[in-house]
Order: C-alpha cells, then structure tokens, then sequence
C-alpha cells in the first residue's frame, strides 16, 4: 500500500471504527445481566488476579463446561483493569468490535482490490443489528474475540503468495491467529475450508493457483490446531438433550428452519435473546421448506461463484462455512443471535459488492445505490441503537423476551429479577413455569426461595430435586458444589447442624475454593 493509497484507508478506518463504537456507545453505561455473567465475571476465581496458578488454571482445565482460555484471559485484563464495574468489561466488547470492522474492512479491501467495497462492508458490519447480543453482553465476548483472531488470520492468509507457495512470514503469522480463534471460540475450525475455497479462486489477473496437493498440505497446521481443540471441547461441552436431536429428520428440519431465521435477522429482522423451537408439521410443506435452509447459502455461492460473481459468491460461502457449526452441533441452544457474529461479514460484503458494482455503472444507477447505501446503514444502525437498550439490564431484556419466548430459561431469569426485588409470588410462579422442562435451575431457584422465605422443607425438597437432576446430567463440580452449599445452609435453618456441616464439606470437596462454603463452616463445630 503507496503513501497516497494509506490515507483513505486510513480514514475509513477511522470512520468505521467510530460507527461501530458509536451505536454500542449506550451499552457501556449498562449493568451485567443474571445470564451466565455472574459465572463468567461475578463469581469466577480464575480471573480475580494475575497469579500463575490462575492462568495456569485457565489453561489447562475447562470452565463452565467450555476450554476457552483467551475467553476468560480477556476478563482477567478487565477485572486488573476495573474490578468488577460493568462499563470497564463492556467497553472492551465494544472496542473490540469496532477494532474488528476495521480488520474487516481490510480484509475485503484486500479480496476484493477496492476500497470502496472493503469500506461499505465494514460499515454495515459494524451497524448490524444482529450484533447486539454479541457486543452488549458480557458473556458473548468470545464471539467478538474470536472473530478479531479469525480475520487476523484470514488478513495474513491473503498476503501475497511468492509465486505458487505462501510466504513464511505472513503463513506463520495465520496460523498463529488461528490458535488465538480457537481458544477463543473452536466454531472457527472451519475456517481452513474457506482458505481452500479462496485459493481455488485466487484474485486478480495472472494470480496463480496453488496446485491441490500443496494447497491441502498448507492446511495441516490448521487441522491439528483444530482437531486437538475440538477434541478437548467436546469432553467439556454439554449438548442439548432435546428431543430432536436425536431423530435425523427432525434435527435437519429444525436446524434448517434456523438458517431461514437466521437469513431474516441478517438482512435486518428483529432480534431474540432465547428462541423456542419451532413446531414443524410433518404433514406439510414445513419440513420440505426448512430443509431447503440447508442448500439455499452454498446453492447461492455456487451460482454466484459460477456466475463469475467472486464477491458475492465467496460471502454466501463465508455466511454458510462460519455458521454451520452451530447447525451442525446440537448445542443446547438451537439458535441464537450471537452465533451470527462472524457470519454476518460475508452477507456484509456480499451487499457491498452488488451495491458498488450498480454504482460503476451510468449516473442514474450511481445515484440509487448510494441511496440504497445509505439507507441500509441508517436502518441497521437504529435497529442496533433501539435493540441494545433491551440488553441494559437484566429486569429489560427478560421482560422483553418473555413476549417472545416459552423457553425455561427465560422464566428461570426473570424470577431471578423478581427475587432481588422481593416479589416472592412473581418469582414463584415463574419458576414454576420453568420445571414445565425438567432443569437444574428452577429447582434450585424455587429452593432459594423458600429459604429466604423461611420455608425450609419446601426448600430442603426442592433443593434435593435439582441434585438429583444434577447428579443425572453428568459431573459439573461447580454446580455441584453450589447445591450442596444451598443445601446445607437450608439444614443449617432447620437446626441440622452435624448434616449442614456435611454439606459443606462435600461442596468444598467438589470445588475447593468455593469461598461461602468454608465461612460457614466455622460457624459450626465439629
């Protein structure tokens, strides 16, 4: 890049970045929510100080049934930085994300060979709605940090070949970012498969194509990254025990039927913290439709890319590529708006692409897709501005999405939110709702309750109720060691001393710092 071409990179550069932080500016004022900060950032240990036996920690075990320690690592920068105030953590997410439309609008600047598209791309992204949950939730951060790695990795990757082979440098520097990505999130595996798709179409004229062999053998350092993380998630991660899952055609419809909401929020639809699953009538034209969610993405890019559309057709396939695997994992989540994060970056440069192609041609055509630019970026970015005041608080967003949403969690939250305000009848009811699906968390929300309420054996039988659940899903020591701290101070009210101590002791056992735990138990003696 010459001295004269630097200068308007640069100021976009700057005016993306700005348009990304300004539409989150609101969200760095806001609180940490109930759902699953408190795990994350409130009550983790690992992150309290800069000691090696934490980082040793994050390393090396799995937290919070996840191994993603660059995840945690980046909130043990914030809490050295501000402790536990919540605008500290929430300006990081938001520099983070207009830091990553900067890297995206150098990344398509470089595939495509225009500033203009690179520019138009990074805008919209830093604006989509769709990136709220994201970039205003605390506990969303690994999206955005993974996505900063993934497009590091991807910015090298696309440096220059010397003639049909990668140079040494920039190689080394991609496949480093890509260890970053996947310890920050492992759903960027996929992205060695987008290096093939992009060296079987290098950009440019007299760009050479590496041969296939060479271009696969490229690929191994990525492979073994990624093979060894995702072994380690997947001893770690819990997957959804719906149903679904565990009937192919039902999964297939079901995760279909998510690409097509997905599409919708991308291309500006409203947004949802907790989505129910859809109900598919196998009698009808749903299934068929939703399984066409399937091929509608890398259909589009085969077409487009046949078409001679390279743009557009490397965005549907970026699109497809980064959001299979979390069509392909059943995760307990069957869909969120989160896991559109990277995704969005190729619908974003896909509309660049068509929009700067219309204004190459004859004035009138200039003149409607600058309007149309224009009027996309304005949409997005007051869907994100109106969207983000939902996420301000915990009382706002599950409010919000119990207009929306049937889902146990939602229910299990907003409770949470009527207990801190003492609204002991509210709180009831909603986790009564929630053991409509047996969980661990309405029980042992309804066991607090009663405990701070005085009804010690309503509590006792609830609390046993969520141990039970507990024990049947498999080992979480965390967890663990929380109900049986519950369930000890509940024995403690009902003057149970010798068992109260017990319960203690096991917690300790399952989580030896759990700090609660071992204050109570010098109240009791031996």
């Amino acid at each position: 890049m010459n001295r004269e071409s630097r200068t308007p990179f640069f100021l976009a550069s700057l005016f993306v970045f700005a348009a990304g932080c300004a539409v989150f500016a609101s969200s760095i004022h806001t609180s940490f929510l109930n759902w699953d900060d408190p795990v994350y950032v409130l009550h983790n240990p690992w992150i309290r100080a800069f000691t090696w036996e934490n980082v040793k920690g994050i390393f090396t075990q799995p937290y919070f049934q996840n191994y993603l320690p660059l995840h945690l690592f980046s909130y043990m920068v914030d809490h050295a930085a501000w402790g536990l105030r919540p605008e500290g953590y929430h300006l990081s997410s938001v520099l983070l994300h207009g830091l990553n439309a900067v890297l995206c609008l150098a990344v398509v600047r470089r595939m495509s060979g225009k500033l203009a598209v690179g520019f138009l791309a990074a805008l919209f992204f830093a604006v989509h709605p769709s990136h709220v949950e994201a970039v205003a939730w605390v506990s969303s951060r690994k999206e955005v940090l993974s996505t900063t790695f993934l497009l590091l990795s991807l910015l090298f990757y696309l440096k220059p070949r010397r003639g049909g082979a990668l140079r040494a440098g920039p190689y080394a520097a991609s496949v480093l970012f890509f260890v970053g990505a996947m310890l920050s999130k492992v759903s960027v595996v996929v992205l060695p498969a987008f290096f093939l798709l992009l060296d079987a179409m290098p950009a440019g004229k007299g760009a050479r194509r590496p041969s296939l062999v060479r271009a696969v053998m490229e690929k191994i350092p990525y492979g073994v990254v990624g093979a060894a993380l995702i072994l380690v998630n997947s001893r770690a991660q819990v997957v959804t025990k719906s149903a679904y899952a565990h009937e192919p055609v039902r999964y297939l419809s079901v995760k279909g039927h998510a690409v097509w909401n997905y599409l919708a929020v991308l291309l500006g639809g409203g947004g949802n913290p907790d989505y129910d699953l859809p109900k598919l009538d196998t009698t009808s034209w749903g299934v068929p439709v939703a399984l066409l969610g399937w091929v509608v993405l890398p259909l589009a890019a085969f077409l487009l890319l046949r078409a001679r559309r390279r743009m557009e057709g490397l965005g549907a396939a970026w699109t497809f590529l980064t959001l299979l695997p979390a069509l392909v994992f059943p995760l307990v989540t069957y869909m969120a708006d989160r896991y559109l994060y990277a995704p969005s970056i190729g619908v974003c440069w896909a509309l660049a692409a068509v929009l700067v192609a219309l204004g190459a041609r004859r004035a009138p055509m200039r003149a409607a897709a600058g309007v149309v630019a224009a009027a996309l970026t304005v949409f997005f970015a007051v869907r994100t501005v109106q969207y983000a005041r939902v996420w301000g608080n915990s009382e706002s967003l599950w409010t919000f999405a119990i207009t929306k949403s049937r889902d146990y969690r939602v229910y299990n939250n907003l409770a949470q939110v009527r207990v801190e305000q003492k609204r002991w009848d509210e709180a009831e009811r909603l986790l009564r709702k929630g053991t409509a699906v047996e969980n661990v968390t309405s029980y042992q929300g309804l066991g607090v309750l009663y405990y701070t309420t005085g009804r010690f054996p309503e509590a006792l039988t609830e609390t046993d109720r969520a141990i039970a659940i507990q024990e049947r899903g498999g080992p979480d020591p965390l967890l663990g060691a929380e109900l049986h701290f519950n369930r000890g101070a509940v024995l403690y009210g009902m003057g149970r001393m010798p068992e109260a101590r017990a319960e203690w002791l096991e917690a300790l056992r399952l989580d030896p710092r759990h700090a609660e735990a071992r204050a109570w138990l010098q109240t009791v003696k031996p």
